[in-house]
């Protein structure tokens, strides 16, 4: 019973911030300045929890070791997916500029997004899916530790953080559906947070892994586009 209710739920809570940005971020023109900040410290509180979460010292300190395993991946999950559930909830509008887009450029916005969306998953399978959500009897992946192979095939040998990638044009492609000052500051927000984990994530698995990430890093240069970063 719970692996069926589990595999539900972490399967929707993978889309969850996607589904976010096709709905649209609270707009309003009337609304005060001060829910800038109010919404600025909402989304540092979230990625403040998920930031914690991974490091190696709460790992050993919760679950008794720095390594990446199925329970502790669950936990991680479960709890990201709530936490953006609450911030989505719970966020301000904002005002500023916005725009009512004609119905083909919104048109071509879902399908930007949507194109984005399987870039995010390129590399899935359901058994993959299950690998990485941590299911009750599956193997988990895409770990930090040598606990599991390194990716680096597919989009990971063009760039060394894809699914980010996909994570960016996501937020950005959505304001072609919904182009308005609450939009643009999250899709701004989930930007700075990947670009600015990057650096302690790959600091994590030079750690780890040492020269075996290092020489990925020499064939692999670039973080998120090709010929720029």
């Amino acid at each position: 019973m719970f692996k069926h209710a589990y595999w539900l739920f972490s399967h929707l809570g993978l889309m969850t911030l996607s589904a976010s940005y096709l709905m649209g971020f609270r707009y309003s023109a009337d609304a005060p300045a001060v829910n800038v900040l109010y919404n600025i410290l909402l989304y540092l509180a979230f990625i403040a929890v998920h930031i914690v979460m991974t490091m190696p010292a709460f790992k050993r300190l919760v679950f008794g070791h720095p390594q990446g395993s199925s329970f502790e991946r669950r936990i991680y999950v479960t709890v990201s997916v709530v936490s953006w559930i609450v911030v989505y909830a719970l966020h301000w509008p904002v005002a500023g500029f916005a725009y009512v887009p004609p119905e083909w450029v919104r048109y071509v916005g879902y399908c930007a997004v949507l194109l984005a969306i399987v870039a995010f998953f390129e590399f899935a399978t359901f058994e993959g899916l299950a690998n990485l959500l941590g299911m009750p009897g599956t193997e988990i992946s895409h770990t930090v530790g040598a606990e599991t192979p390194l990716m680096t095939e597919g989009p990971y040998a063009v760039v060394r953080h894809p699914m980010y990638r996909a994570a960016f044009f996501i937020a950005f492609c959505s304001l072609l559906i919904h182009p308005n000052a609450c939009q643009l500051l999250f899709a701004l927000m989930t930007t700075a947070s990947f670009v600015g984990f990057i650096p302690f994530e790959e600091y994590q698995l030079l750690r780890a892994r040492g020269d075996t990430y290092r020489r990925y890093m020499e064939a692999t240069r670039y973080r998120l586009f090709r010929g720029v970063w």
